[in-house]
C-alpha cells in the first residue's frame, strides 16, 4: 500500500511509532475505557506545562501524571445517569461530560476523563501543583460554548493568588502513602486501582529516613485540611523512569524540613510595604494593651515591655524565661517580684491579664501550672491568686482547672485523626461502609465532644464574669486550652470581637501575641524519629476552636459579622507560610528570623494580598445585624484616635511585629498611654452577652470544611450557599426601597416591587451630554461610574432575567469551595454580591432582619 494512499489510517500517514505517553492523532481506539491517554500527539508535550513559580520558587521534580478523584464513581453509576453526574468532570479544562449534543469523540473525550485528568505533576520548594494538559482544541464549537461558560464560571470561586486550584502548598502536606506496582496493567489507572483494592498501601515517614523501595503506579496525599490528592503513573519499560519514586522522594525531602529555615517564607524575598490595617489591633506595642485596658476599664492592672526590664535584657538571665515582649500584670505587684514568682510555673507563664468585663473590675486571667518540682508546695501559686484577687472590687476569685476538665493536646491530636480519616475515604466502597454507620464513626472521633467541653466551660467562665466575679484559666503552659476557652468567652460576652476587625484582633492578641506554639501545633517543622515521637506536640488546638467559633455562628447568625467561608479561609491560611502569624512559637522566634534570615514579615490580616475584591465578598454575614450607633471601623478608628492617641486600632505600624523585647522599635506613637490618665469606665456593652446551647446533641459538622473535597457529597443548588445567596438578594431589595423612599427617587425600585403589583418596568432611555474629555499626562481620563447603580442595574438585569433567568440550581453545596461546572451564572451571581455589600453598606444598621433569620 502506498505511503500516500488515502486508504490508510491518518495516524499511520503521520507517524509509524507506536508511543507508550499518548496515542495517535485521530487514533479513536485509544480512547476506550481500558485506556485513559486519551490526547492528540500535539499536546504531548507535557513540559510544556509547567506550574506558575514565585519570587524565589523552583522545581524540585515533575513527572506526567494522572490527577483522580478521592472516591471514584460507583459502577453503577458509570453505566446509568452518566449524563447527570457531577463527578464525570474533566479538571483540566472545566469541562463536564454533560455533552448534550457533542459528536462521538467528544462523548468519548469525556467518557474518558471520568475519573482522571492528565497532566504535569511538580514537586518545588513551596507547593505541590499539578497542571492539566488542556483538550479545548478537540472539543466542538457547542462543547467550546460550554468550555468558555465554565471557564468563567471558575473566576467566581474562591482563588487564591499564591495558589491555584490544583495545588497546595507543602506545609498542608501531612501523611504520604506510596502504592507499589502489583503486576502489570493496561493503564496507569487501572494498576492504581489494583493497587489501591489490595490494601497494599504503605505509609512513608521521612522523620525515620524510610528508603522507598518497589515501583511506585500511585501516591495517596493527605492534607491537613482535609483534602486528599490521588496521583497514578504510567508504568515504564526503563527503570530509569519511575516517576512514582521521583516525586515521592521529593515530597519526603522538601514537604517535611527538620528546620524551620528550610521553610520557603525563608526564600521569599518579594518586598513586603506594609500599610496599618483599620480595626485591627496587632498587640505589638504597650500602647495597644494600654488601649485595651481603656476599653475594658481595668484600673488595677499595669502593662510591662520586656524592653524596658533590665533583668529580661541581660542574657544570662533573660533566657530563664520564655515572656511575650508585653504582657499585663497586678499593678499592686512590682515587675521584679513577679518575675520571681513566674520561674515557678511552666514556661514562666504566670497570672496575665487579658479581659475585664463589667463595672465591678471581674477580669478574666490566664495562668500556667506549677513547675514539677514545686507542685508539693502550692504556696507560690497562692501568692499569685492573691495578687490576682486583690485586683477584683469584690475581692472575689474562681479558679477554673482546665488540664483536669478538658482533653489534653494529644487527645485533639487523636480526634482530629480520627476524623480526618472518617473525612477522607480512600475507595467507594470504605465510603460506604462508612456511611453506613456514619453517625456511630464520629461520635468515636469525640471531636464534637471536645467542642462541646470547650463550649461549656466558655459558658461558665462567661457566667462567672457576669456574676462580678475574677475568672482564672489554669492550663499546664497557658498557652493551648487556655487560648480556646479565654478567646470564646471574650466572644460570648464582647460584641466587639464578633466584628471581623474584632475577630482579628482576638486572634491576634490571645493567640499571637501571647505565643500559642503554631510551628509545634501544626506540625511546619518535622522532628526527627531519635529525639521525640513526630506527634508528640503536633496538635490542631486552633482549628478546635474555629470548629466553637462556628458552631456559635450556626446558633446566632445575626450576631457574627464574618461567615463560614471567612473561618475555612483561616484554616486553610495557617498552612501559607508566606504570612508570618501562624509560623512561630514565639515572638522571640519571629525576632530571630528577621535579623539572621532577613525574612519578610506579611500579616495574614492583610487579605488583599491573597485575594481579590470578589473572594474578600464572601467573608461577611449578610445576617449580620449591626446595632445603632455602632461606628465603622474606619469611624472608630478616627475616633478613638481623637480620645486615646494616634495608631489605635489601626494606626500601629503592622510591620513591627515583633515587639520591643525582641529587639524592634515596635510603638509608632510618639509618647506612651498612661491607662490612669483616661475615663475608668468600661465601654464593653453589658446587653449584648451570647448564652450557647452545648450540648452534643445541639452540635453540626462543619460540612464546608470537613466535607468540601468529597465531591459524591456535593448537593448542586443546595446547601447554606444557597440561603445566603438568596438572603442578599433580599436584603438588597429591602435596601433599595429605603433609598427610593428616602430620596423619593423610584427609578431605581427592585424588579420584587414590580412583581409584586403586577407591573412591568419602563425602560427610560436618557441622553445626557458627554462630559469634556480630561487629560492627565496626555492620557485620557476615564469617569469613574457609580459602583452602587451599576450594580444595582446588573442585580435589575439578573432578576429581570434580561440574558436568561438567574440560574443558581449548580451552585455548590460548599461554595466558594466546590468544583465550579457550566452554568453556575458567575456574572449574575456577582451583581448580587457586590449590590448587597454596597447598598447595605449605609442602612444595615437600620434594617430589621430578624424575620429571616
Amino acid at each position: 500500500m502506498a505511503t500516500g494512499s488515502n486508504d490508510m489510517p491518518d495516524h499511520r500517514k503521520r507517524n509509524t511509532f507506536t508511543s507508550y505517553v499518548a496515542p495517535m492523532v485521530g487514533d479513536l481506539r485509544a480512547t476506550a475505557d481500558t485506556n485513559e491517554w486519551c490526547l492528540p500527539s500535539d499536546l504531548r508535550d507535557v513540559h510544556l506545562a509547567k506550574p506558575r513559580l514565585l519570587s524565589g520558587e523552583q522545581i524540585v521534580a515533575s513527572a506526567p501524571a494522572y490527577m483522580y478523584s478521592p472516591i471514584a464513581p460507583m459502577e453503577s453509576s458509570n453505566s446509568s445517569n452518566s449524563n447527570n453526574s457531577p463527578n464525570i468532570t474533566n479538571n483540566s479544562s472545566n469541562t463536564t461530560s454533560q455533552s448534550n449534543g457533542n459528536n462521538g469523540s467528544a462523548n468519548r473525550l469525556s467518557s474518558s476523563h471520568k475519573e482522571a485528568s492528565f497532566g504535569l505533576l511538580s514537586v518545588t520548594n513551596f507547593k505541590l501543583a499539578f497542571v492539566p494538559l488542556h483538550a479545548r482544541n478537540l472539543l466542538p464549537s457547542s462543547a467550546s460554548t460550554s468550555a468558555a461558560a465554565a471557564a468563567s464560571s471558575s473566576d467566581l470561586y474562591q482563588e487564591n493568588t499564591f495558589l491555584g486550584r490544583n495545588e497546595v502548598t507543602l506545609n498542608n502536606i501531612d501523611q504520604l502513602y506510596t502504592i507499589a506496582e502489583q503486576g502489570r496493567a493496561a493503564s496507569a489507572l487501572q494498576a492504581a486501582r489494583m493497587a489501591s483494592n489490595s490494601g497494599r498501601r504503605k505509609k512513608l515517614e521521612p522523620a525515620k529516613q524510610q528508603h522507598i523501595n518497589g515501583r511506585i503506579v500511585a501516591l495517596h496525599i493527605i492534607c491537613k485540611n482535609f483534602r486528599l490528592l490521588k496521583f497514578a503513573f504510567q508504568q515504564q519499560d526503563s527503570k530509569l523512569s519511575d516517576y512514582g519514586k521521583l516525586i515521592a522522594s521529593a515530597l519526603a525531602r522538601f514537604a517535611f524540613p527538620m528546620r524551620h529555615d528550610l521553610s520557603f517564607a525563608y526564600a521569599y524575598r518579594e518586598p513586603y510595604y506594609a500599610t496599618p490595617i483599620p480595626g485591627v489591633s496587632m498587640y505589638a506595642s504597650k500602647n495597644d494593651w494600654a488601649r485595651e485596658l481603656i476599653r475594658c476599664g481595668a484600673t488595677e492592672w499595669q502593662v510591662v515591655s520586656a524592653s524596658a526590664v533590665p533583668q529580661l535584657q541581660n542574657r544570662l538571665q533573660a533566657c530563664k524565661y520564655t515572656l511575650p515582649p508585653h504582657f499585663v500584670i497586678p499593678k499592686g505587684c512590682e515587675v521584679e517580684r513577679f518575675l520571681q514568682l513566674s520561674l515557678a510555673f511552666c514556661d514562666s507563664r504566670a497570672a496575665f491579664w487579658v479581659y475585664s468585663y463589667g463595672s465591678g473590675g471581674a477580669s478574666l486571667v490566664r495562668l500556667a501550672e506549677l513547675q514539677p518540682a514545686s507542685q508539693q508546695d502550692n504556696k507560690l501559686e497562692n501568692i499569685m491568686l492573691e495578687l490576682v484577687r486583690k485586683c477584683d472590687e469584690r475581692r472575689q476569685l474562681k479558679l477554673l482547672q482546665l488540664t483536669d476538665q478538658l482533653p489534653s493536646i494529644q487527645d485533639v491530636q487523636r480526634a482530629y485523626q480520627k476524623l480526618r480519616r472518617l473525612c477522607t475515604p480512600e475507595t467507594p466502597e470504605k465510603f460506604m461502609l462508612q456511611d453506613d454507620k456514619y453517625l456511630g464513626l464520629l461520635e468515636k472521633t469525640n471531636w464534637l465532644l471536645y467542642v462541646s467541653l470547650c463550649l461549656r466551660h466558655a459558658s461558665e467562665a462567661a457566667a462567672t464574669l457576669r456574676a462580678s466575679i475574677t475568672c482564672v484559666l489554669q492550663e499546664s503552659n497557658g498557652r493551648d486550652l487556655c487560648c480556646v476557652i479565654s478567646s470564646l468567652t471574650q466572644l460570648l460576652l464582647d460584641p466587639h470581637f464578633r466584628s471581623i476587625d474584632g475577630f482579628q484582633s482576638l486572634v491576634q492578641k490571645e493567640w499571637i501575641a501571647l505565643e500559642h506554639p503554631f510551628q509545634r501545633r501544626l506540625g511546619h517543622v518535622c522532628v526527627a524519629s531519635g529525639e521525640q515521637a513526630p506527634d508528640s506536640e503536633q496538635s490542631p488546638v486552633f482549628l478546635l476552636f474555629l470548629d466553637c467559633v462556628w458552631q456559635l455562628l450556626q446558633q446566632f447568625p445575626d450576631e457574627f459579622e464574618f461567615s463560614q467561608t471567612y473561618l475555612t479561609t483561616l484554616w486553610d491560611a495557617c498552612f501559607m507560610p508566606i504570612f508570618d502569624s501562624f509560623q512561630f512559637d514565639s515572638q522571640a522566634q519571629r525576632a530571630a528570623a528577621v535579623n539572621e534570615a532577613k525574612l519578610v514579615l506579611r500579616p495574614v490580616w492583610d487579605w488583599g494580598e491573597q485575594f481579590s475584591d470578589k473572594d474578600k465578598l464572601f467573608f461577611s454575614n449578610p445576617l449580620y445585624q449591626r446595632q445603632r450607633g455602632e461606628l465603622t471601623a474606619a469611624q472608630q478608628h478616627h475616633r478613638r484616635s481623637l480620645a486615646v492617641g494616634g495608631g489605635a486600632g489601626g494606626g500601629h505600624n503592622n510591620s513591627r511585629l515583633l515587639g520591643a523585647g525582641a529587639g524592634a522599635t515596635a510603638s509608632p506613637s510618639r509618647y506612651t498611654i498612661n491607662p490612669q490618665l483616661f475615663a475608668t469606665q468600661s465601654s464593653v456593652p453589658q446587653d449584648r452577652y451570647l448564652q450557647p446551647a452545648h450540648r452534643i446533641l445541639d452540635l453540626a459538622v462543619w460540612e464546608q470544611c470537613y466535607y468540601r473535597w468529597l465531591p459524591v457529597l456535593d448537593i448542586r443548588g443546595g446547601g447554606q450557599p444557597q440561603v445566603d445567596l438568596f438572603h442578599r438578594l433580599l436584603l438588597s431589595n429591602i435596601a433599595k426601597l429605603q433609598r427610593s423612599i428616602e430620596l423619593q427617587s423610584f427609578d431605581e425600585l427592585p424588579d420584587a416591587y414590580y412583581d409584586s403589583q403586577g407591573e412591568t418596568r419602563q425602560q427610560q432611555q436618557r441622553q445626557e451630554e458627554d462630559p469634556p474629555v480630561e487629560y492627565v499626562d496626555g492620557v485620557e481620563r476615564r469617569r469613574k461610574s457609580n459602583p452602587a447603580t451599576a450594580a444595582a442595574n446588573g442585580l435589575q438585569q439578573v432578576v429581570n432575567g434580561g440574558g436568561g433567568a438567574l440560574q443558581l440550581s449548580t451552585l455548590s453545596s460548599f461554595f466558594p469551595f466546590g468544583n465550579p461546572i457550566a452554568g453556575d451564572a458567575p456574572h449574575e451571581l456577582y451583581d448580587i454580591l457586590s449590590s448587597s455589600s454596597e447598598l447595605l453598606l449605609d442602612t444595615s444598621s437600620m434594617l430589621d432582619k430578624s424575620s429571616i433569620v
